[in-house]
């Protein structure tokens, strides 16, 4: 704004003499925008410029400048007003920040303590785990170890009866053998449990009178057929389901939960090639490895079948497969006891875990 004024240098006091001439300075040129001496005015330079005395100069500058304090005052007041909000803004976001980050400091200490809290808790779940282990490792070792020793004593027993002569062996053997029978070979927990695998039912394989439910996870008979088509890989003869995951290798163990009771059921482990659409026995030989229950007994479906010792019907049973060593075992769970292992096999092709139902019964992998 100043600029535009067009105002003339300002000299300091004293120096009020033209420099060219020594003459008191007395008007001023509106042309150059200076002051002037009187021989100046007459001069070739300024003798057509207009040319006023100095105060009627000062005078008109003065109200010029007048009109100029007015804006420049309003342009001061906004840009003071302007700061004064901004301050307050700017103040106003300092505030926030600093709130802001005393929150965050706040909830990252809540977190630390809780997490902090949690490792204590979980710490203290470990040490608990830890007794119980501990007791449970050498109630089960103890345990073990006395039917290791009260098997060791049959063991050899048997080897005795078996070399002796036919009259003495005759005399003790139906004792012998009902001993035999009523040994529960027990299974160690833990290891089997440790190959545990999560298996689904395979809806592709599924017989139309079985319903699969809770994500294939959960199988009933029925007496009604469903309109499924009939795919090579599905049972149409016998009312059975496989598992969608085969083996060809390692250990596997899974567990089965009995929901309702029907007419029986039979469970254990299928060939991928066996026979899906017409009747045959069941049996090893034929690609099929599976104890049954019915009519509240169990039988091993060997060749020829194996009855089982009497026992109640299980809530839960426990599939064990170690493909490479040939073994196949079935137990009931609550209590972890063995119901019957296959004789060693040399398994040859894909393994599939296998439900037989009769109707109305129910159950579920767990």
């Amino acid at each position: 704004m100043l600029k535009q004024l067009h105002l003339p240098p300002v000299k300091p006091q004293g120096e009020n003499l033209c420099e060219e001439h020594e003459e008191k300075l007395r008007l001023f040129c509106a042309e150059d925008q200076r002051m002037i001496c009187w021989v100046c005015r007459e001069s070739k330079e300024h003798k057509t410029h207009p040319v006023s005395p100095i105060e009627e100069a000062a005078e008109e500058y003065k109200v010029k400048l007048h009109e100029w304090l007015r804006p420049l005052k309003k342009e001061k007041e906004y840009i003071s007003e302007s700061k004064v909000k901004q301050e307050e803004q700017y103040n106003q976001m300092w505030n926030t920040l600093r709130s802001e980050k005393q929150n965050i400091e706040s909830e990252f200490e809540k977190l630390r303590q809780l997490l902090k809290e949690n490792e204590q808790i979980q710490h203290r779940r470990l040490e608990e785990m830890e007794k119980k282990l501990t007791v449970i490792e050498s109630s089960n070792v103890a345990k073990l170890s006395s039917e290791i020793t009260s098997l060791s004593a049959l063991i050899m027993e048997i080897e005795k009866m078996c070399e002796a002569p036919a009259w003495e062996l005759l005399k003790d053997a139906r004792s012998t053998l009902s001993r035999c029978n009523n040994v529960k070979i027990q299974c160690p927990e833990i290891v089997v449990k440790s190959y545990k695998v999560m298996v689904t039912l395979d809806p592709d394989t599924a017989h139309p009178e079985l319903i699969l439910t809770e994500g294939q996870r959960r199988v009933r008979c029925t007496d009604t057929a469903q309109h499924l088509q009939s795919t090579r890989k599905r049972f149409t003869y016998y009312c059975s389901v496989l598992g969608r995951e085969g083996f060809t290798s390692g250990r596997h163990y899974w567990e089965v939960q009995l929901l309702q009771e029907g007419g029986g059921w039979a469970m254990g482990v299928a060939a991928e090639s066996v026979n899906r659409k017409e009747y045959f026995t069941w049996s090893p030989d034929r690609g099929i490895w599976v104890v049954r229950w019915c009519d509240d007994h169990y039988e091993a479906l060997t060749s020829p079948r194996t009855p089982l010792p009497p026992r109640k019907k299980p809530l839960k049973l426990g599939v064990y497969l170690d493909y490479e060593g040939g073994h196949l075992s079935l137990y009931n769970v609550d209590p972890m006891e063995l119901l019957y292992i296959f004789p060693q096999t040399r398994f040859t092709e894909r393994l599939f875990p296998f439900f037989f139902l009769w109707e109305g019964e129910e159950l579920r992998l767990v």
